[in-house]
């Protein structure tokens, strides 16, 4: 069966709408990261005492750090949570991740009765960032895989469409071969020589 030009542009024109926007947002934060433009975000540092040593297990330090955030009416980071080792203060301490904040709680150098908080806030761009990178909900990181799929399908079906005008065939195959000639000079010179 042969799709038809006019169904072809138009399933090219949907899909490619569709995908606009999230598309637009993974071009920009790929030319600021590229670009060395780093996120911002706004860092909140805070120090409970406790009636013991604080704990070195991750689960109990999560606890820990849950119920502080509550006290304090700060939402919980979305993501995982570990055990990571600071090679500077020598100190395991927890990272809790997530694209909303994210949270390192450590004891103080001084005295581990000491709980030392630190909250990481991002900036909308930081938010963006952060999703870019696969830290968004599972939904959005589902999305994103339709979108390169969609992009996919737009990429191939804008190539049938100018392949099947005879009148252009000639300049979308050498518009393609210059693009693989481009592509692979590119990852030559910047991998290998």
């Amino acid at each position: 069966m042969i799709i038809k030009r006019y169904t072809l542009m138009k399933m090219h024109m949907v899909l490619a709408s569709v995908v606009f926007p999230i598309t637009i947002m993974f071009f920009i934060t790929g030319v600021f990261y590229i670009s060395d433009i780093k996120p911002e975000y706004s860092i909140e540092e805070f120090r409970i005492e406790l009636d013991h040593p604080l704990p070195t297990d991750a689960h109990q330090l999560k606890v820990l750090a849950a119920a502080e955030l509550a006290r304090r009416g700060i939402s919980e980071p979305l993501d995982e949570y570990r055990l990571k080792w600071n090679s500077d203060l020598h100190v395991d301490y927890l990272f809790w991740d997530g694209n909303n904040h994210w949270l390192k709680l450590r004891p103080s150098t001084r005295n581990n009765h000491v709980a030392v908080f630190k909250l990481y806030t991002p900036s909308w761009y930081g938010r963006f960032m952060s999703m870019h990178k696969g830290h968004g909900k599972d939904l959005f990181n589902d999305f994103v895989i339709i979108m390169v799929m969609v992009m996919m399908l737009t990429l191939i079906s804008g190539t049938l469409m100018g392949l099947s005008l005879p009148k252009q065939r000639k300049l979308v195959l050498r518009s393609m071969g210059a693009g693989f000639l481009l592509f692979f000079a590119l990852v030559l010179y910047s991998q290998f020589i």
